[in-house]
């Protein structure tokens, strides 16, 4: 079967403009407003200064961050020919893939005013890319790509392939959405997708998947992956005063915590109630649309056959989030038993039930008899358990036990990324037992320094280190507090007191602040009699640094080091491919450490080192081979940039490495930014 080029473009836009006219949410007046009247543009977690910090660049002295202003997915998905979009449940993935492909088939190029920030920041969003055709796929088990494409269009690989399309100006836009529902097999439909993206020209992806589904997951080459943010409250008064709904400025409805989400939005509008938390802007909602108590009950019923799959009923409580917070309520005259076993099956579809579960059970005894059921057991599902059990309120006898899970889960390396690091922010909260300030033993000798693969790394040749200790992890938000705390020095870390974060690698601070934690940190462990008179803590040199994080690895010619060896391994590092896009608790990549047993050297921060670069940033002025030519001059200029090593959350495997070197001036300072420290003679 064949389609003609024309018979696609009819075929994509009639499905596309038929997207806009689809109910959103409710307007004030009880009629219902349409995707194209109530769409609210959605932002990801990338901002101006993530992509200005892409490349390292010049801050001004102790400047004050700027606040942040964030990019759109629309804009995302323009920039980037392959885009996973990740959001929680009720974040409105399905809504923008649906809305995107109505603007794309409308030819609506027009430039629209956005809510960037809190503080009044708004700037245009554009698509300004013509001729793109929109084929939405939702995904389903048991499909490739190309079997979803030729469902969808029959013959479409066969046109693809043919002159007419080579001939052709139009682009085709893949939506994948609702990735979720292939559970594991996502990464391999990802990796189908890009075949086919390769296989011909002129095909761009973009892909949607449920936060808690791809905590694992980690996108094939090309994919860019981001999050969708919350709704801001700016994003939220725009929406309400576009539909003439209420003025949620006067009023306060829909500007709740919790109505950040926008499937808790859209309920809190229609309810007109606040949405400090989802319990009660989903009662608010029963009540609005089922009236007595009766039916309400009957409706959280039916949401929870649904979400068990006993009903199948597509066009019944069709937005997951709403379901999951009924069958919660559902639940709640259930054994907790039912809901730790509900969640065995599919924790990441019934981890918010629970969540909510939890927030309804007014008696103690009630949550640690769910928490019970939730770590029964042994094995990933009792850890997956533990770590859902952790963040509900519990006693502190529950949350000794909780945290040898958590530990464990740090330790071994064990689950997803995503989920050690959701641990990892757990622990720190309530207390890291880890040795944060331990220091690995390095031996000196003569090593190979230096690589082939990057013109300011060459070449590599041999250099000679005394020996010497360094930090297992870098210095983390927690001790550098106490040398803040200790000296009032300055530190415009936005979230470097927070307790989540406190086993996560200090940053947003200069190479001289560096310096002088040093310094305080060297009379402290003297004080301590954790260091001898001829010792000090200092920064380490670039040669010491690498060779703490290769160890005696020779040089592979082309290949790039990393400190687990030659070969890039996925799930080793927080580098660009984890799709973190921030710091993480320290520690959490065990496969990726160092032959001296160090820890996120590769990825996480940039590492400051005591070596000079010189002021150029694009071309060293100390080259290689290093020498005692002044290049560890500890009183050099303002404008004479310091080294800094290993990338860091935002660097791709090319730079998360042993060998690329960075550079920025001493008095600049970024949040991909830290260091670790060295204990050596004096």
């Amino acid at each position: 079967m064949s389609i003609s080029l024309d018979g696609l473009r009819k075929t994509l836009i009639q499905q596309a403009v038929a997207f806009g006219q689809r109910p959103l949410m409710a307007r004030s007046d009880g009629d219902s407003a349409n995707l194209d009247e109530g769409y609210i543009p959605l932002l990801v977690n990338f901002t101006v200064e993530d992509k200005a910090a892409k490349g390292l660049r010049k801050l001004k002295d102790q400047a004050e961050p700027e606040p942040p202003v964030y990019f759109s997915a629309l804009e995302m998905t323009r920039d980037h020919a392959a885009l996973l979009l990740t959001g929680e449940t009720g974040s409105g993935k399905t809504t923008y893939a649906r809305y995107l492909s109505f603007r794309l088939a409308s030819e609506d190029g027009r430039a629209r005013s956005v809510a960037r920030n809190d503080l009044g920041m708004r700037q245009e969003e554009a698509w300004n890319t013509e001729a793109f055709l929109p084929l939405y796929l939702e995904v389903s088990p048991g499909h490739s790509v190309r079997s979803l494409m030729e469902a969808a269009v029959p013959g479409l690989e066969r046109l693809l392939a043919s002159k007419a399309w080579a001939g052709s100006s139009d682009t085709l836009l893949i939506i994948l959405d609702t990735l979720e529902n292939v559970g594991a097999e996502a990464v391999h439909l990802l990796a189908d997708a890009a075949h086919v993206q390769q296989a011909y020209p002129r095909v761009r992806l973009l892909a949607l998947a449920e936060q808690e589904a791809a905590m694992g997951l980690v996108p094939p080459a090309p994919f860019a992956r981001f999050a969708l943010l919350p709704l801001l409250k700016a994003q939220r008064i725009d929406g309400a005063r576009a539909l003439a709904g209420p003025d949620l400025e006067a009023t306060g409805i829909g500007l709740g915590a919790a109505a950040a989400n926008p499937a808790h939005f859209a309920m809190a509008l229609a309810a007109k109630t606040k949405g400090e938390v989802p319990e009660e802007i989903v009662d608010a909602w029963l009540a609005h649309v089922a009236g007595d108590p009766q039916a309400q009950t009957f409706l959280c019923g039916l949401a929870y056959d649904r979400l068990t799959g006993t009903l199948d009923e597509p066009e019944l409580l069709p937005v997951t989030r709403v379901r999951q917070l009924l069958a919660a309520r559902h639940l709640v005259d259930l054994a907790p038993k039912v809901a730790a076993a509900a969640f065995r099956t599919n924790p990441p579809l019934w981890a918010p039930v629970i969540r909510s579960l939890a927030a309804r059970l007014s008696e103690a005894s009630g949550v640690a008899t769910l928490v019970d059921g939730l770590i029964d057991g042994d094995g990933e599902a009792a850890l997956r358990g533990a770590l859902l059990a952790s963040e509900l309120s519990i006693d502190t006898a529950l949350r000794q036990r909780l945290s040898e899970s958590l530990l464990h889960i740090i330790q071994a390396g064990a689950l997803t990324p995503s989920e050690r690091e959701q641990a990892g922010r757990l622990l720190s909260a309530w207390g890291d037992p880890r040795d944060l300030e331990a220091l690995a033993t390095v031996p000196g000798g003569s090593f190979t320094f230096g690589s082939d693969t990057h013109p300011n790394s060459a070449p590599p040749h041999t250099v000679s280190v005394a020996p010497f200790r360094i930090g297992l992890y870098p210095v983390t938000n927690g001790r550098y507090g106490e040398f803040v705390r200790a000296t009032k020095r300055a530190w415009q870390s936005p979230d470097g007191l927070s307790p989540e974060r406190s086993s996560a690698p200090a940053t947003d601070l200069t190479w001289r602040d560096a310096v002088a934690f040093c310094a305080w940190l060297t009379d402290k462990w003297r004080q301590e009699g954790r260091l001898s008179e001829e010792e000090i803590v200092r920064l380490p040199t670039e040669p010491e640094w690498e060779r703490a994080a290769r160890g005696d690895q020779p040089d592979e010619g082309q290949a790039i080091l990393y400190p687990w060896g030659k070969v890039w391994q996925d799930d080793a590092s927080n580098s660009d491919e984890a799709g973190f896009n921030t710091t993480c608790t320290v520690g959490l990549f065990p496969k990726g450490r160092s032959p001296y047993g160090c820890y996120d050297m590769a990825g996480q921060v940039w590492e400051w080192c005591t070596t000079l670069w010189g002021e150029d940033m694009a071309t060293p002025s100390f080259r290689y081979p290093y020498r005692d030519d002044g290049r560890e001059e500890k009183d050099a200029g303002p404008a004479v940039r310091r080294v800094l090593r290993g990338g860091c959350f935002s660097s791709g495997q090319q730079k998360a490495c042993c060998t690329y070197r960075g550079s920025l001036e001493p008095d600049g300072f970024w949040r991909g930014n830290g260091f670790r420290i060295v204990v050596a003679p004096a």
